[in-house]
C-alpha cells in the first residue's frame, strides 16, 4: 500500500487562501468577489472542521477575503463561538493543573501551540485537551481523573497495555474529552518516537495566571509533522497550518527525526503544507522534505494513513514487526487477539467474534476486502 497523495479537489479553494493567510509569500489567491450564499456556507463549514475560524476571521478583518456585510458578521460569530469554546476548555485544563498535582504533564496541540507557536492564541482553536504522560505515570493519571469524574471511554485491552504499547486513551466528562497520550500516533511510527526524548527541556506557557509545561520546540514540530501527516483524511489544513507556523524555527529537526527513522513523516508534513497552503520554498527544510524519496517500507506504513477507511487493526499488524523482543510482540499479539472482557463488552459478542472483526478490519485497512 503506499502513500495517496492529498489533492486540491478535497478543499474549497477559498479555504486553501484562507489557511495560508498571514504566512510570509503565500501564494493562494483569494476569490475577487464575496461568494455566492451556498459557497460562502460551504466555506464556513470547512473552515470550522478543519479548526480555520481563526485564520477566516483575519482574512476578512484584514480584507483579503472580500465578503458581505452577513458573511462578515457570521465569520465573526462562528469564530466567536468556538473561542467560547477554547476559554472554556483553558479553564479545565488549570484546574487540572491541581486535580493532577504529583503527576508530571505535558500539554500537547491546542493550548502550547496558540500560546507558543502562533502570533496571537485566537488564532488557533480547538475543541478537547491533549497530555502527555510518562508511561510509568499513566495508570495513576487514569485513576486520578477517574476518581475527579472522568469515564475512560474504551477500557485497556489488558493489563500494562497502556504503558507498554498504547497510543493513550480518551477520558470523558464535565462536558469535554481528554486525551491521554504516552506517544504520538498508533502503529510502527508511534513506536519509532524516541519517548524518552520527549520529556527533554520543555517549554512554559501561562494560562489564567498558571504556569503550563508543552513540549520544547523541536518535539513541538515533530509532534505536529505527526498529527499532519498521519491524523485526519483528507489532510485536516489546521495540523497543516501548525507545521506552516512553526517552520521558520524547525532548523534543528532533522538530526532527531534521522535519530528516530522518521524523517518520511516529517517530509510528508512539510511538503503537503507547502504544496497545499502555496507556500514558497524558502526554509532549508523544505527543500530537502520536497525532495524526499521514502523506502517502500516507509510508503507502506505512511499509506496506512492516508485513506477514509483507515484501521487500528491494519496499524496494529504493521506494529508487530518494529516492536523490540519476542516477549513485547507476544504480549501485544494478545492483548489485541484476547482481550479482557471489559474491552470487549457491548462491541463483540465472543473472543471469536472479535476475531473475525479484527480480520475484517485489517484487509480493510489495507485496502482489501475480505472474502
Amino acid at each position: 500500500m503506499a502513500r495517496r497523495l492529498c489533492g486540491e479537489e478535497n478543499y474549497p479553494a477559498a479555504l486553501l487562501a484562507v489557511a495560508g493567510h498571514g504566512l510570509p509569500d503565500a501564494a493562494r489567491p483569494f476569490p475577487s468577489a464575496p461568494l455566492s450564499d451556498d459557497s460562502w456556507a460551504s466555506l464556513l463549514t470547512a473552515a470550522k472542521a478543519h479548526r480555520m475560524l481563526g485564520q477566516l476571521r483575519a482574512a476578512v478583518d484584514a480584507g483579503r477575503l472580500r465578503v458581505t456585510d452577513a458573511q462578515r458578521q457570521q465569520a465573526r460569530g462562528a469564530h466567536r463561538a468556538v473561542l467560547l469554546r477554547v476559554l472554556s476548555l483553558e479553564q479545565h485544563l488549570v484546574s487540572l493543573h491541581d486535580v493532577l498535582a504529583g503527576i508530571e504533564w505535558r500539554v500537547l496541540k491546542g493550548s502550547a501551540y496558540a500560546h507558543l507557536d502562533y502570533p496571537e492564541p485566537a488564532l488557533r482553536s480547538f475543541i478537547d485537551l491533549d497530555l502527555l504522560f510518562r508511561p510509568a505515570d499513566f495508570g495513576r493519571a487514569v485513576t486520578v481523573l477517574s476518581e475527579a469524574g472522568f469515564t475512560r471511554i474504551l477500557a485497556e485491552p489488558r493489563p500494562g497495555f497502556d504503558q507498554r504499547f498504547d497510543k493513550g486513551t480518551t477520558l470523558r466528562g464535565n462536558g469535554f474529552e481528554i486525551d491521554l497520550h504516552r506517544t504520538f500516533v498508533l502503529g510502527p511510527w508511534g513506536v519509532r518516537v524516541n519517548i524518552d526524548e520527549l520529556w527533554d527541556a520543555g517549554e512554559e506557557f501561562t494560562v489564567a495566571g498558571r504556569t503550563l509545561v508543552a513540549l520544547s520546540a523541536q518535539n513541538r514540530f515533530l509532534h505536529a509533522c505527526y498529527h499532519a501527516a498521519l491524523g485526519d483524511w483528507p489532510l485536516r489544513l489546521g495540523s497543516l497550518r501548525d507545521v506552516a507556523q512553526m517552520l521558520p524555527g524547525s532548523l534543528d529537526v532533522l538530526d532527531r527525526a534521522r535519530t528516530w527513522g522518521v524523517q518520511a513523516v516529517v517530509a510528508a508534513a512539510v511538503a503537503d503544507a507547502t504544496r497545499l497552503l502555496g507556500l514558497p520554498s524558502d526554509v532549508p527544510v523544505q527543500d530537502w522534505a520536497l525532495s524526499y524519496v521514502p523506502t517502500r517500507r516507509e510508503e507502506h506504513w505512511l499509506g496506512l494513513h492516508t485513506q477514509a477507511d483507515k484501521t487500528f487493526a491494519a496499524q496494529a499488524i504493521a506494529t508487530v514487526p518494529v516492536l523490540p523482543g519476542l516477549r513485547d510482540k507476544a504480549a501485544y499479539l494478545r492483548a489485541l487477539v484476547l482481550p479482557d472482557s471489559r474491552y470487549t463488552a457491548g462491541r463483540h459478542a465472543s473472543a471469536l467474534a472479535r476475531f473475525r472483526f479484527g480480520v475484517r478490519e485489517a484487509l480493510r485497512g489495507r485496502g482489501r476486502r475480505a472474502g
